[in-house]
């Protein structure tokens, strides 16, 4: 296993429609799953050390500091990156860029980052003069690297491929890529197997499609929606809604340690292969989209990582997606994994 996510907080100073940090704040979908929206916290210095510890015993190399949330707005984020540095653990930060102004110096000069994300599809539904804004910030970090830190991987993300808001956004973004770089970066061949585009040296256009965020109705055995899920007659709604269902209160029952499971379900994931991710609260769950602990393994606080892992439900699971059979609900409402799925 090489990464591990470690919810370093689930706040976020962004209400994305794409996310359920966005969704959150909206009374709908606090009423149908409260854990969405409750408990906005940061994640204590105690509890990330024993997450730094999992991530060292199972020889992973590289940790992730979000499942939700903007890991830049945590207080003792420069902390926990000095705390990486006393490791071999390398960074991969993915961040929305709002703060970077103040943070990048710090990402900079810290060996332990490894590559930055920016999520700039999210400036998409931003009043424009505050997305341009954002988007200065990040060019200007962006500039910066390439003198200071030629070693540093830096991904721009429009991850927003045929989304109705994304068309005026991304033209504007390769425009000022083409002002700032020279670069004239023409994305238009896009497609599931050409999804990353050079600028220079290690700095990258990263285009893909939106997912949905899986997740089960606590009342109903639904998949969640987001807000422009819930308002969409698109195609990707439309299969979600088709497929089979199945009630959280009996995952344990569909999937316990026999591996007896109602019904199968074709498909399989990278989960608990190349990654596991720990909750702000200290939860180990199997996924790193699964932001509501539905896939709960155990907790970094009562057990080791190493431990958690071997559980029995944890080779239920694992082993299935060996067998291509997708035996817990949570990822049988999941789209995401049918990226995988060939």
């Amino acid at each position: 296993m090489n990464s591990v996510y470690i919810e370093i907080t689930n706040v976020c100073n962004l209400h994305c429609s794409f996310c359920p940090c966005g969704t959150a704040a909206g009374n709908e979908t606090a009423a149908i799953n409260p854990s969405i929206s409750a408990n906005r916290t940061f994640m204590d210095s105690k509890l990330f050390d024993a997450c730094i510890a999992g991530a060292q015993e199972i020889e992973a190399t590289n940790v992730y500091f979000h499942v939700l949330g903007e890991p830049t707005l945590h207080p003792g984020f420069v902390h926990y990156i000095k705390k990486l540095e006393q490791t071999p653990l390398k960074l991969t930060l993915t961040t929305n860029g709002t703060t970077i102004e103040r943070s990048g110096r710090q990402i900079l000069a810290s060996p332990a980052v490894r590559q930055v994300n920016f999520s700039t599809h999210a400036y998409a539904e931003l009043p424009r003069e505050t997305a341009e804004r954002y988007l200065q910030n990040v060019l200007d970090f962006c500039q910066f690297a390439l003198v200071e830190r030629p070693d540093l991987y830096i991904n721009l993300r429009l991850w927003n491929v045929g989304a109705k808001e994304a068309s005026p956004w991304n033209s504007y973004m390769l425009k000022r890529i083409h002002e700032t770089f020279g670069i004239e970066v023409t994305p238009g061949h896009f497609c599931s197997r050409h999804k990353s585009f050079n600028i220079t040296s290690r700095l990258y256009l990263h285009e893909d499609t939106r997912f949905e965020w899986p997740g089960l109705d606590e009342r109903t055995g639904k998949a969640l929606q987001t807000r422009d899920e819930s308002s969409s007659t698109n195609s990707t709604s439309s299969s979600t809604s088709s497929q089979t269902l199945c009630h959280p209160k009996d995952s344990i029952d569909r999937c316990d340690v026999e591996g007896s499971n109602s019904k199968i379900v074709v498909g399989t994931c990278r989960a608990l292969d190349t990654h596991v991710a720990i909750l702000h609260d200290g939860r180990v769950v199997a996924c790193c989209l699964d932001h509501s602990g539905q896939i709960t393994l155990g907790h970094i606080s009562e057990n080791s990582l190493s431990e958690i892992l071997e559980s029995p439900l944890a080779h239920n699971i694992r082993d299935g997606f060996a067998q291509h059979e997708l035996r817990h609900p949570f990822c049988q409402n999941c789209t995401f994994c049918k990226r995988f799925s060939k």
